[in-house]
Order: C-alpha cells, then structure tokens, then sequence
C-alpha cells in the first residue's frame, strides 16, 4: 500500500512539474516575440462581410476586432485602426478574421483590373447560357473559352445595315435593296476569351444531382467582341466551348455563310 501511495504521489509531482514547465515555456515564446520583434496592431473581421457592404453599423456593432501580430505577418495596405473604416464600403467579400486592407474599401486604391482582374482595355460582360450552352458547369474562373453561336431564320437584306437586319426594316427605295433568306448555321463568335466569373449549376451533396439549369458567364472581352457576343444574343443562340488549359481557339469558318453577314455592315 505504501508503494502504491508513493508512485500516485511521485504522478502528481511529475504532472504538476510537466504543468510548470509549458507554463514557463509559454510565457517565454510570449515574451520572445514581444522583445525580439516589433508588434503591429491591425483590424480583423468578427465575421464574413459581403461586397458593398457599409460598415459604420458594423463598427457601432463589434463587428471588427484589434489583432496584435509581428511585422513580417501583417499584409501590405493592412487597416491598423478603426478610424479607418469610418464611412468606408467594401468593395470585395471578406471573411471572418481576415486582415482588411485599404484595396477592399471604397477610398482605397483599386487593384490593375479591379475584383475581376479585367484587361487593359477590355470590358467585363455577363451572359447566361442554359447548361448544355455552358459546358454543363465544367467552366471554371481563369478558363479559356470560344464562344459561338446557331442562327437561325435569318433574312439578309442587300445593299442595307445591320440595324436594318436587326429591327426587320424593309430595305428602302433608294437602296435598291432586297431580302434573302439565309439557311441556319453556326459561326465562331469569339475565338478565344477568358472567363472572369462564373456561377455553374451546383450539385445536390445526397443524390448527385445537378441543381440549377443555367450557367453565367462573366467573360473579358474586347469592345469589339462584346458587340459581337451582345448582337449573337439577340439574333441567334450563343455556346461556350471549353478550351485546353493554356491554347487557344481558332476562328473556324461558318458552317454556311461567312459571320461578317451578321457581325458588321452588310454587303451590297
């Protein structure tokens, strides 16, 4: 019984002196990096906060928190006071005790191409393609795409414009123009595009199942092409084809007739 009671009492000694020492080991590292290194306080999120989200009501509320953190872990443009936020929106989502930097609010200076990182020159434009359309949810952001589009029961007018073509006038007298009915076919629109954005079909966890028929694509596009892909909406039927990381796409011949018919000022 004695031994017994002297190993339960030799345990407790063990386990209080184990205690001891990660309690002394803690404070060590705690001290360590408060005197080896500059501390910086910056401003974290209690919560996930949207894009265009106001967040005066959020300050008033809690919703941020002070972080001390060393030098070499706070993030370039890091918000380091609450001041800062004052009469601020966001301008992209951010989530739960994420470091808010000056590019996400309002008066921050923006990133080259904005949220969606869109080209020089270029403009970001959506389209929302049923799912066969669309890859069927397979395209992903940062994906290459060609895009086309199937006409169908399209009247060429001779010697008229596109505007003409597009709101079915009768071309004029003193053009001398006729109509003429065009057989369908299907035109490369864009040979090759980026995907900016894109919201696919979701998947139901228990069966498997595709949830959603729709696929929308937020594509970088030239002026040029924007026009081009706007006006294939109105007068035929848009696709999405996805392309190999990496290559492009070619501008392949229509099946019928040359897109220029459609795609710029008609011949005469």
């Amino acid at each position: 019984m004695r031994s017994r009671g002297l190993v339960v009492a030799l345990a407790v000694l063990l386990a209080a002196a184990a205690a001891a020492a990660v309690v002394l080991y803690t404070n060590g590292v705690k001290q360590d990096a408060e005197s080896g290194g500059t501390l910086t306080t910056v401003i974290v999120a209690t919560g996930d906060i949207p894009a265009n989200t106001n967040l005066d009501t959020l300050i008033d509320s809690g919703g941020f928190k002070e972080l001390n953190l060393p030098d070499e872990a706070v993030v370039d443009g890091a918000v380091t006071s609450l001041a800062e936020l004052r009469g601020q929106t966001t301008t992209a989502p951010i989530v739960a005790n994420e470091q808010l930097t000056t590019s996400n609010l309002s008066s921050g200076e923006q990133v080259a191409g904005g949220i969606l990182g869109i080209s020089k020159g270029h403009i970001a434009v959506t389209v929302k393609l049923n799912a066969p359309q669309g890859v069927n949810g397979a395209v992903q952001r940062g994906d290459n795409v060609s895009v086309f589009a199937t006409f169908t029961s399209v009247k060429v007018i001779k010697g008229g414009t596109l505007a003409q073509l597009v709101h079915g006038t009768s071309p004029s007298s003193t053009t001398g123009g006729t109509s003429q009915d065009l057989p369908d076919f299907t035109a490369t629109i864009i040979p090759t595009v980026r995907v900016l954005d894109v919201v696919n079909p979701s998947i139901d966890a228990t069966t498997g199942d595709t949830v959603g028929d729709s696929v929308t694509l937020t594509l970088d596009l030239t002026p040029k092409e924007a026009q081009d892909l706007i006006l294939a909406g109105q007068l035929g039927t848009p696709y999405v084809g996805l392309l190999p990381p990496g290559e492009e796409g070619t501008q392949i011949p229509a099946s019928t007739v040359p897109v220029k018919l459609l795609l710029g000022k008609l011949a005469a």
